[in-house]
């Protein structure tokens, strides 16, 4: 079979010329693997910190409370399943739900926040007058694990917002690129 000559739309690895359609440009759309990586390592090292603490207070005499045992124990397994996706990857999990690597990052950094929100939200409830469910503590109670808990969940939320941050100033970046040897202005 004769060789076919086809053109390439991105640099010519042997001269290095402009691509070969004047108002063509490669944009790389995909994020930083180590971005990433950094931000739901630390946001999975965070989560597993909350969920330990619940799971060692599950142990330790709250799974005898009616309804918050397992609300703690539903925190442990929600924990840990935030914690897998998060390290698993986005890419795995957008192939195995069929969703994009993108959606499948968003979600699962939406999940971490939620369940920290959740944890936080029912650690408030707990210290009101009416508590949660009837079940009431005061201050930082049971100590150490209630402030390693509340220190955890706020750093979940701090890490995935800058997350969010630093990926919104990404996609800012590749939508701002000017599109080389095309003119915008001339369209009008």
């Amino acid at each position: 079979m004769p060789a076919q000559n086809t053109t390439t739309l991105t640099r010519r690895p042997s001269t290095g010329d402009p691509p070969t359609r004047p108002g063509l440009r490669v944009v790389r759309v995909a994020r930083p693997r180590r971005m990433f990586r950094a931000f739901a390592v630390a946001t999975a090292a965070l989560v597993a910190t909350g969920g330990y603490v619940h799971f060692c207070l599950y142990r330790h005499g709250y799974r005898t409370i009616p309804k918050i045992g397992v609300g703690f124990l539903l925190q442990v397994v929600s924990s840990a399943v935030v914690v897998m996706a998060l390290l698993l990857g986005p890419h795995l999990l957008g192939r195995v739900a069929h969703v994009t690597d993108r959606l499948a990052g968003t979600l699962t950094g939406l999940a971490a926040a939620a369940l920290a929100t959740g944890t936080l939200v029912a650690f408030a409830l707990t210290r009101t007058p009416g508590g949660l469910f009837n079940f009431q503590e005061r201050g930082l109670h049971p100590a150490p694990q209630a402030l390693i808990a509340l220190v955890a969940e706020i750093g979940v939320l701090v890490v995935v917002g800058a997350w969010f941050v630093a990926e919104r100033g990404l996609q800012r970046r590749v939508r701002s690129a000017p599109t080389p040897g095309c003119n915008p202005t001339s369209y009008l």
